[in-house]
Order: C-alpha cells, then sequence, then structure tokens
C-alpha cells in the first residue's frame, strides 16, 4: 500500500503492557526521536506502566488507558453507564488530537481497536501472522518482520520501515526523579550496602507468569554462595504479592540477605537497581530493565524462548535447559520441568564466568 504520510508532527505511539516488552519498545522510540527531532510524540500506555514510560526522555505526553479502573468498575452494574461516558470521552480527546501516524507495537485487538479509533491517516501494524488475533484488519499499513523468529527488541525496530526509517538500536537512559534517587540512597545508606558490591535479585514474576518462577530453595542457596563466596551483597526485590516470597527465601539462607524497601513505583525500583553490580532474576520485567541499564545480568529461563525474549544486550546471559518440551507458549503447566531443571550451581557458574568478563573489562 502507498504510504499516506510526509513527515509526520503528531505521533502516536501504542503499546500498552507489558514492563519488558515497553521496555523492548524503547529503542524503537528513541529512533522515532532521532528520525522526527521536531515531532509531537505520545505514548498511550495502560495505567499500570505509567511510571516506566515516563523515565524515557522525549516524550511528549503519556496518555493512560485506564483499563485496571475499568475492569475494577465492571464488576458493579451501577457504574455501567458511568465506565460508557469515560470511554466515549476518552475516546473522543483521543481523536481530537488529531494523529498524523500511529504505530501499533502491541499488537492485538485491544491496541489494534485503540489505533483504529485513534483516527491517524496512517496507522501501522505488523502483517497477518506476525500479530495476534486478527490485529492486522485495524492498520492501513502492515510491515512484515525479515523473520518469524527474532528478538522483541528487533521486531519492534522493523515496525519503523513503515516510517521508511532504517532504525539501530539505541539503549534507553531512564531519567529518574532526585526524590526517588534520594529515597533509594537513603535506604542503601542506612543499610550500610555501599561497602560491597551490590547484587539484586528479584525471585517474583507476575501471577500471570507463576509458571515461570524459580523455586524459593534455590534462590536461598544461590544468594548464600553470593554472599559466602563472591562478597556481594544482596538486596532481595518484590513487587506487589511478591514479600511472601522474598520472605521465603530468607528463611531459608544461611547467611544475610537484605530485603529492599518498598519500591513505590518503577522509577524507585530503577533507582535502586542503578546501584547493582549484578542481577539475577526470571523471565520478567525488572531483568530486562536491568540489562538495558547495563548491569551485569543473568536471567533464569524456563519455558520461553530466549530467542524471542532473552534480555537484548550483550551483559546477560541466560540460563536453561534443553528439554523436550520446552520453548512453548504455554500458560499453563502441570510440571514446570523446564524451569526446575536449572540449579543453583548452573546459574552460580554463569554468575561466575559474567563476573570474570566484566572484571577483565573492569565494568563490574
Amino acid at each position: 500500500m502507498e504510504k499516506q504520510f510526509n513527515n509526520p508532527k503528531n505521533i502516536l505511539v501504542v503499546r500498552l503492557g507489558a514492563m519488558g516488552d515497553i521496555v523492548h519498545v524503547m529503542p524503537a522510540v528513541i529512533n522515532l526521536r532521532m528520525a522526527f527531532p521536531s515531532a509531537r510524540i505520545s505514548w498511550l500506555v495502560e495505567d499500570k506502566h505509567k511510571d516506566l514510560v515516563e523515565c524515557l526522555p522525549g516524550i511528549d505526553e503519556v496518555i493512560v488507558f485506564p483499563r485496571k479502573q475499568w475492569q475494577t468498575s465492571l464488576k458493579y452494574p451501577q457504574k455501567y453507564f458511568k465506565i460508557i461516558s469515560e470511554a466515549r470521552m476518552f475516546l473522543k480527546k483521543l481523536r481530537d488530537k488529531k494523529y498524523d501516524v500511529t504505530l501499533d507495537f502491541h499488537g492485538n485487538v485491544k491496541s489494534g481497536l485503540l489505533t483504529y479509533l485513534s483516527n491517524a491517516s496512517t496507522k501501522i501494524g505488523f502483517s497477518k501472522g506476525y500479530c495476534k488475533e486478527c490485529n492486522f484488519v485495524f492498520t492501513n499499513l502492515q510491515i512484515t518482520p525479515q523473520q518469524k523468529k527474532m528478538n522483541r527488541v528487533d521486531k519492534y525496530l522493523t515496525l519503523l520501515h513503515g516510517l521508511d526509517i532504517e532504525a539501530h538500536y539505541q539503549r534507553p537512559v531512564f531519567s529518574i526523579p532526585d526524590t526517588d534517587r534520594l529515597y533509594i540512597e537513603d535506604f542503601i545508606h542506612k543499610k550500610h550496602l555501599n561497602q560491597k558490591s551490590i547484587a539484586i535479585i528479584h525471585p517474583g514474576t507476575s501471577l500471570f507468569g507463576k509458571y515461570k518462577r524459580w523455586p524459593p530453595k534455590n534462590y536461598a542457596d544461590l544468594a548464600d554462595r553470593l554472599l559466602q563466596e563472591l562478597g556481594y551483597s544482596v538486596i532481595f526485590t518484590w513487587g506487589d504479592q511478591e514479600y511472601k516470597i522474598v520472605e521465603e527465601i530468607v528463611s531459608f539462607m544461611q547467611y544475610q540477605a537484605t530485603i529492599a524497601c518498598k519500591t513505590a513505583s518503577i522509577k524507585q525500583l530503577i533507582a535502586l537497581l542503578q546501584h547493582a553490580r549484578l542481577f539475577i532474576g526470571g523471565d520478567t520485567g525488572p531483568t530486562h530493565i536491568a540489562s538495558c541499564i547495563g548491569i551485569p545480568t543473568v536471567a533464569i529461563f524456563g519455558p520461553k524462548d530466549p530467542v524471542i525474549y532473552a534480555p537484548y544486550n550483550d551483559n546477560a546471559v541466560v540460563v536453561r535447559k534443553d528439554i523436550p518440551c520446552s520453548p512453548c507458549e504455554k500458560r499453563t503447566c502441570d510440571h514446570v520441568t523446564c524451569i526446575h531443571s536449572v540449579t543453583p550451581d548452573d546459574v552460580f557458574d554463569a554468575v561466575c564466568k559474567l563476573k570474570k568478563k566484566f572484571d577483565f573489562l573492569n565494568i563490574a
């Protein structure tokens, strides 16, 4: 199809979630800003991830899609008319922005509808077979990536071909308010954690991704070795409904680790991660953020395909086991052999190799 743009002045980016995918889209958005330095770029994102998008410089407006709020209100029939009214007002405001281009990086029905209803003259998305749920019917310019199996970062960069941008990876630099930095620095100082190199372990995953979660006893054994053999200060980070997981891990340990302070926003979590010299976690958002920041990162993978979902940067390594049923895209599993097959020794060996590499480069 013939392209319908000419130096767009008003651009909408659609990536509603999740945390890791938002991080993966950021290099494409940086390329977008470099290509159109005077354009107004807005990002449509779900309320849960607003803080993360706000960390990326170069975004003129963060537009919140209040999915969680509306979803909660749907439990109460008396609020139906209010939701309908709010939704109509939301869509009217979106259309009134008069976007020249909308780029749908999300690629499902929900994002496709929002892309279509943005009323942009050019609506760019992925072609059939490279998006979900017939998303391609909502766009008028479809891009076909070079191959089916590729890292998400590279896939998202290809969407810019629709704007004649030959994109290259750009590492995001996060902008964190001083108040959040000072909050974390106060925690580090009070716990005397700045006397040794800090290793951060994030054992949680979203409730949606519990099947990707490594067993607590494994994390405990690994943390003991980091403390005893490598001399790290170990901090366990946690998110919503994950504090009990961290408490269980610490109860298994022989040596003393620190449970992180409550991070009320992703900005505070990033401020804490920036103090780390090592990060260990599963296939989850904080792992991708840590790798993006440049921290030596060990990612413990279970069912997901690392070719597609691994942290993008060369400061990260993936630890996984090759078993007949992995990788897979299942959301539930009776045995989760893949993630349970990874041992603390496997991860510790990966840490030692990574540490040796970065010690040689004088980075860690």
